[in-house]
């Protein structure tokens, strides 16, 4: 492949960096807990927080057998977020956050990064204020409302290009019951996918002109089980025109239950689906099992099935054999994938993964295999680098059908990506 060589670099200098290392996660944001009033209302900006959750970000995306003419993607930005959130004022407290991705010295020219999403879709940088609200806790009740990252199965921050997804939403959220919490919210604008535009739109003409609400409830109370599940519902069937939209719900459910057999050993089943307002509803089921060995190798095996119609998330990447698009919608298909987890070193993991997807449709859009590699080094404290590489390969017939020349009759291209991300938090 012509970026062998690129990934060796990377992977090399993955491995020689020095400094302290420990295991790396992606960052997750989550809801702080209560902090102790501030006296005054001067008190609480004086004990706010200022961060920086920066990346260069470098992104080429290859169709290497497109006939179609259609045009490799670049790009190399900067950017990231910069956020202030108030301290604590009688429960209540603020945060505002600026979203930036910035084209880094012209070295890719700006129409060569539209099809990365880290740039607008005419070229230009991206930046906006992301994240205002205004938060109140109340014993274990906590009310948000304005723009702000959600984190639910069907509905989430999507957070894989330089910008995560941020939503202009209310939420109510209660951890009375015990080892268990409840979500309600009502969306009705967000940034589009991974915030690659520097406004919110409406998406009337997908979430219906009132726009969505939505129940999400998480349990652990039994032991070794964690359920999930999330209902979502478009709050009216029509558009700002008075057109139809065409999904009526989204719904999801996944138990993860932990085997007392060997090292960290378990298996996850998955539950979800659509109901369209004028075709067949949409089902999918997943399954998932993994195990630990030599306390350094994760392996685990993969099942999705999508039956009678397109299954779609909101924004999410909620199926098993899912890495790449996370949104959808997919077609009827059904898949088989296994991945791999390496960490020989403390703060370096490698993640191989395989999915081979078959389309049980005409249009033979998701019919594809696909390897993906993932890999992460923390460097020290403040910095760690990622390295991820998907070749897609789309079967014989997918691509017949996208070379025909004939609009709309199914098909999709072979494309190849390669990313190199650069985290700075402060």
């Amino acid at each position: 492949m012509k970026k062998s060589l690129l990934l060796s670099v990377a992977a090399s200098t993955m491995i020689m960096a020095g400094g302290d290392i420990t295991p790396v996660e992606p960052v997750v944001e989550t809801t702080a807990p209560q902090t102790a009033s501030a006296n005054s209302f001067t008190d609480a900006l004086k004990n706010g927080k200022f961060s920086a959750d920066m990346r260069l970000f470098y992104m080429d995306r290859s169709f290497d057998e497109d006939k179609t003419g259609k045009p490799d993607a670049k790009a190399l930005t900067f950017g990231g977020i910069m956020k202030y959130e108030s301290g604590n004022y009688y429960g209540f407290k603020f945060g505002l956050a600026y979203f930036g991705s910035h084209s880094v010295a012209s070295i890719y020219d700006r129409s060569e990064g539209v099809g990365t999403s880290l740039l607008q879709p005419d070229g230009d940088d991206i930046a906006f204020l992301g994240e205002a609200y205004l938060q109140y806790t109340l014993s274990n009740t906590m009310f948000k409302v304005g723009r702000q990252r959600l984190s639910t199965p069907l509905m989430n921050d999507h957070d894989l290009r330089l910008l995560p997804s941020v939503y202009e939403a209310a939420i109510i959220q209660n951890k009375d019951i015990p080892d268990t919490m409840v979500e309600v919210g009502y969306v009705k604008r967000y940034s589009g996918f991974v915030s690659k535009l520097s406004g919110f739109d409406d998406q009337d003409t997908k979430w219906g002109k009132d726009g969505l609400g939505y129940i999400y409830v998480k349990n652990k109370s039994i032991d070794n089980l964690t359920l999930r599940g999330q209902y979502i519902k478009t709050l009216s069937d029509t558009d700002n025109t008075g057109t139809t939209v065409a999904i009526n719900d989204y719904k999801y459910l996944d138990l993860k239950y932990t085997i007392p057999v060997g090292t960290n050993t378990y298996f996850k089943a998955q539950y979800g689906g659509n109901g369209y307002n004028n075709a067949d509803d949409s089902v999918l089921l997943g399954a998932k099992a993994g195990t630990t060995f030599f306390n350094m190798v994760d392996v685990a095996v993969l099942y999705d099935k999508i039956s009678d119609n397109k299954f779609k998330a909101v924004e999410s990447g909620p199926m098993y054999s899912d890495w790449q698009q996370g949104y959808g919608p997919y077609e009827p298909s059904t898949a088989f994938g296994g991945q791999i987890i390496v960490r020989p070193i403390d703060g370096l993991s490698l993640k191989l993964g395989y999915v081979d997807v078959s389309s049980d449709t005409s249009l033979l859009v998701d019919d594809f295999t696909e390897f993906n590699l993932d890999a992460k080094y923390k460097i020290n404290d403040w910095s760690k680098i990622r390295v991820r590489y998907s070749i897609k390969d789309q079967s014989s017939a997918s691509e017949a059908l996208r070379y025909d020349g004939i609009a709309g009759n199914g098909g999709r291209e072979d494309r190849d990506d390669f990313r190199i991300i650069y985290y700075m938090n402060f």
